[in-house]
């Protein structure tokens, strides 16, 4: 295994760790940390667009993000530590921000914006680069994910679909630049 790729695990297995400690106190604090989750346009919790990725409703919201997140952010880092860094940022930010101004008036907690902005990357790199690597990634992407876009649609009024889609919002812009950027370096190189 080479040592960027034990790096990314290290990175990965931290932020989960981080996130399953943060449930286990939310556990002991009866649910009063989702209080520190993301409210749109309260600058009193403005707080929230950093808190809410590690804020998880019960056990099975964590235990089924962090999956999604482990799988999907290893994938991402098979590029580099960087790459993952950068895209986890991106995700964050653009789905913190995106449902901070448009998100409905109640708290969104949870890894979901992340998950769906590796998810998006992922898929729109492969389109973007067409390289055989990440054509196979995106590909493992949408067999064993590709019913996440049923998560777009507003059916449940406890499932954030807004940091769902700023999430994937952002995803799409990081796989986009990443591609163009990619293409861009990749050309410099052979000519």
């Amino acid at each position: 295994m080479r040592q960027s790729d034990k790096d990314a695990l290290k990175v990965i297995g931290f932020i989960c760790l981080f996130t399953f400690v943060i449930h286990i106190v939310n556990v002991f604090f009866r649910g009063q940390l989702n209080d520190f989750g993301l409210l749109p346009r309260h600058f009193t919790h403005f707080v929230g667009i950093v808190a809410y990725p590690f804020l998880h409703g019960s056990w099975g919201h964590l235990i089924s993000n962090l999956i999604s997140f482990i799988v999907l952010g290893y994938l991402v880092s098979r590029s580099g530590l960087a790459r993952f860094m950068s895209v986890f940022l991106i995700s964050w930010f653009g789905s913190g921000v995106g449902v901070w101004v448009f998100g409905r008036l109640h708290y969104h907690i949870g890894l979901s914006g992340i998950i769906y902005g590796l998810w998006a990357y992922l898929l729109v790199y492969a389109i973007m680069y067409r390289s055989v690597k990440s054509i196979a990634i995106a590909m493992i992407v949408m067999f064993f994910y590709g019913s996440m876009i049923w998560g777009f649609i507003p059916a449940h009024s406890w499932v954030s679909y807004e940091s769902h889609f700023f999430g994937a919002l952002a995803g799409i812009l990081a796989g986009f630049s990443f591609a163009k950027r990619d293409k861009r370096r990749e050309l410099y190189q052979s000519g």
